[in-house]
Parts: C-alpha cells; structure tokens; sequence
C-alpha cells in the first residue's frame, strides 16, 4: 500500500497539532476527522467520532433544523461564521450543553469530494462574563468586589473607571483616587507613555498585543514601586460603549520563587564543578601518580632486557602510554587545569585548538582585545567556558560542518560571545525535543547569571549561538 505523501497528510498534522477544536465533516454530515482538541472539548476517545454524524454535536431540539442547514450550506458552500446573531449550543457525550461559536470553512478538490472544516470554539466563559455583565449591579458588585484577583475596567481612550478591592489593594489607590485617570499611572516608564499608543494602535487595526492573549507586564503601585504581574484583558461592550475590562495577578512571589530555582541551578553547577576538579585531582594524583610508576617500572625492565627485550614489554610500555595520555584527556574534560591558571580567554583558545586537533573540524577562536583584559569571576567563567563547550560539541556531533568560528567582544555593558558554523543548519523542531536536553542546560546556565542565549539556524547555511553576559558593576 502506497503510503501518504506530505502534502496528502498536512492537512492532519495541522488538526492534530491545533489547539482549537477543529473537525472535516463529509456532505452526508459523517465526521471525517476530528483533531485531539475536540475530542477533549466533548469528551470522546481517540478516533470515537468518525463516521458519525455532526448532529451527535448538537442538542437533540436543535437536530432536525440542523440537518436541513447543513443540506442548505453544501448546496453553495462558503467561509463563513455559523449562527452569526443567535445562540448556537453544542452537547458533549455525556449530555452536558454549553454555549459554542463555530466558523465554516468549505474544502472542495477537482477529485475529492464537498467537505467542511468546523472550528468550534467553546464560549462558555465569555457568556458567563456576558451574563454577569447583564445582571443587577449588585449582583455585578459582589462578583467584582469578592475577586481574589484585581480587576480594573477602562473605557476606549484609557480611562480607568473600576478599580475592585483586590485592585486597590495591590496597587494602593482608592477607586475614588483614580477614576477619570489615564490608566497608564498605573504603569512604570516606558511602559507609562507608550500605553496611549499601544491602545490607538488596536483600536485602528485591530492588531492584538495584550487585549485577548495576556502576559506578563510591569505594574507601578502608589509608593513608585514596581512589580512584575500578568494581566487579561477582555474587550466588550457596555450599553453600547466599547470597555476593557483587566485582570491582573501579582506574580511577584512566582517570580521570587524562579529566581530562586535558578539559583539553586546556579548552586548545583557550582558544585558540580567542585565535584569534578576533585575527581580530576584524584584521578591525576593517584591513577596519574600509578600509571605514571607503572611504565618508569617498565622502562626499566626494557633497559634491563638490553637490545632485544621481549616484544611482550614493548607492547605493555605502549598500553601504559594510552592509559596516561587517556587519563589526561579524561582531567582535562572533568576540569582542564588552563581554565583556573590562565583564565576563561586562554581556555576558550585552547579549546578550539584541542577540537581542531581532535576532529580535524577548522576551529578559529578570537578573543577582542577589550575582552581578554577582562577578569570574570570563576563562576562565569566556568559558565561561559562549558556553554562554549556544549557549543562545540554539538558542531562536531551534528552540524557536519567543516567550520567553526568562536569569538569573543564587548557589547556595551556586556559580553558577547558567538559560535558559528557551516554545517547543516539547526531545526526548530529540534529545540524543543527531548534530545536538546544540552541545548537547555546551556539556556539555564546562562539565565542564572544574567544572560541572553539564542540560537539561529539558516538550512544548510550553519547555525549560530549568541551569549550575552552582563558584566559586574566594576566592569560594565
């Protein structure tokens, strides 16, 4: 059986890999495919759906018009919203409603059949705001008042007119204090002065920064302070105004409590560190110090043997020679001695030539001037020396290049580091995949210190890994 090419499955993959709940349904109303996230939303097992009908979707009241709206829409097919102005619901297996928007688009071939592509959003939240909107004021009150969360409403031009308890709270204005000001108090420069703008800018093209997706921004309470916080905002409509209603979280605990890991991150790899110059000294004074006794014994025996020792003797003086000289590189890649006693510049240089020596991989390091006469502190050192190892390794593993340029130069108040080459080119994919556990320690190691890594790759153009350190205060 022939298998699928990729553009046969493309169109699977990207309902399988969709967060929406998406579904193809044929003219007869069969569900063809429905993705992972619908079979959630409804609460189906894997594959459970196909060959039924859409109408097993649907409220039983609502099946019988359904079925002659879907005949109707086959018969001149086209992208639209479904039920735009009415209440459209959907039914999960186990009977449960809940309120849905769904948008229709048609998929029609010279050789394939009519078929739809449904993208059923579940609106339930955005109903139960909408109702909550529409009830009494006292009701609205004690929803707005009991939140655990701040929850501040602005109008169209960034006036704030609600702040709810929570809200004065985390930011230390009373409601009375700040109503018919810009919102923007509440935020710390640039953010201060750039909010008017950012808010313009949606209103004329609609373009989403924050209203709708959320993330974490900076607030600025009464006292000048600032803190991190993650903010939602929701746009709706109130007797006809257009409002925007936020609800932020103060995340500063969560914040205290990543740094807090990252330090214990930076903890552990400095005692890693130790661990392995202590093997490193163990192994070269004692295995060291007993191979190294080993072949003067040896040589001694051959000396003995005159001109023609036994062959046997030969054979062992070499094995004890590998045995040193692979001791040696096992030192050197627990803790190479040039790192303490020249510095990270010298054993970044040295590095490059030991991989050149090695593999035979053209390895060019070049340290600036204004870069080797900085000290750094042994911690970022060691940091900066094992990513550039990782680096490095990772190119000769899986690049299949021919090349690799390391550098070093000062970039205002910090270090920039860049390791490139002229292999295949990293994919994305493979960021994120469990086999780039090397690529994440290199992200963590430079987090905990400060620093910005990334990492870009051009198809069979090479990749290149950007690290940029902070320096301390003395040597920004």
């Amino acid at each position: 059986m022939k298998n699928p090419t990729i553009a046969e499955r493309s169109l699977e993959w990207l309902l399988t890999a969709a967060t929406d709940a998406m579904l193809i349904v044929d003219a007869h109303g069969h569900v063809v495919l429905a993705n992972p996230a619908l079979e959630q939303l409804f609460g189906y097992q894997h594959g459970e759906l196909t060959g039924k009908t859409l109408e097993n979707l649907i409220p039983e009241r609502f099946r019988r018009e359904h079925a002659g709206l879907r005949k109707n829409y086959f018969s001149a097919p086209r992208p639209r919203q479904m039920g735009v102005g009415l209440e459209l619901f959907a039914t999960r297996k186990d009977g449960s409603e809940f309120p849905v928007e769904v948008s229709l688009s048609p998929l029609q071939g010279d050789d394939t059949p009519s078929m739809v592509m449904a993208t059923i959003y579940d609106i339930s939240a955005r109903k139960q705001a909408e109702r909550a909107l529409q009830d009494s004021e006292q009701r609205m009150r004690a929803v707005f008042e009991t939140a655990v969360d701040a929850i501040i409403t602005i109008d169209d031009r960034g006036v704030l007119e609600r702040l709810n308890p929570a809200a004065q709270r985390m930011f230390g204005y009373s409601e009375d204090e700040v109503r018919g000001e810009n919102v923007s108090m509440l935020m710390p420069s640039p953010h201060r002065e750039r909010h008017d703008g950012y808010l313009e800018h949606y209103l004329r093209t609609g373009e989403k920064r924050i209203i709708g997706i959320g993330r974490e921004v900076q607030g600025q309470r009464r006292d000048g302070s600032v803190f991190p916080m993650e903010l939602s905002v929701a746009e709706m409509r109130v007797s006809g105004r257009r409002m925007f209603t936020g609800l932020v979280r103060d995340i500063t605990e969560r914040k205290r409590m990543e740094n807090r890991l990252r330090e214990l991150a930076v903890h552990q790899e400095k005692i890693k560190e130790q661990e392995r110059t202590r093997i490193a000294q163990e192994i070269h004074d004692e295995l060291g110090g007993l191979l190294t006794g080993i072949k003067a014994y040896i040589n001694v025996a051959i000396e003995r043997a005159g001109e023609q020792p036994d062959p046997l003797l030969l054979d062992v003086q070499g094995l004890a020679q590998d045995a040193i000289e692979t001791v040696r590189r096992v030192i050197t890649d627990l803790r190479p001695s040039v790192l303490d006693q020249l510095g990270v510049w010298a054993a970044l240089e040295w590095y490059a030539e030991q991989v050149q020596q090695r593999t035979g991989l053209h390895c060019s390091c070049e340290i600036a001037p204004a870069v080797a006469e900085l000290e750094l502190d042994t911690e970022r050192s060691t940091m900066l020396f094992r990513v550039a190892q990782e680096a490095l390794t990772n190119v000769v593993r899986h690049a299949d290049a021919s090349e690799v340029r390391l550098s070093a130069t000062r970039d205002k108040g910090a270090v920039l580091l860049t390791i490139a080459d002229n292999g295949k080119g990293i994919d994305k994919a493979h960021l994120l995949t469990k086999e780039s556990f090397g690529i994440m320690g290199m992200h963590e190691r430079t987090r905990g210190f400060g620093g910005v890594l990334t990492i870009t790759g051009t198809p069979d153009n090479g990749t290149v890994l950007r690290l940029r350190l902070p320096l301390e205060g003395g040597h920004g």
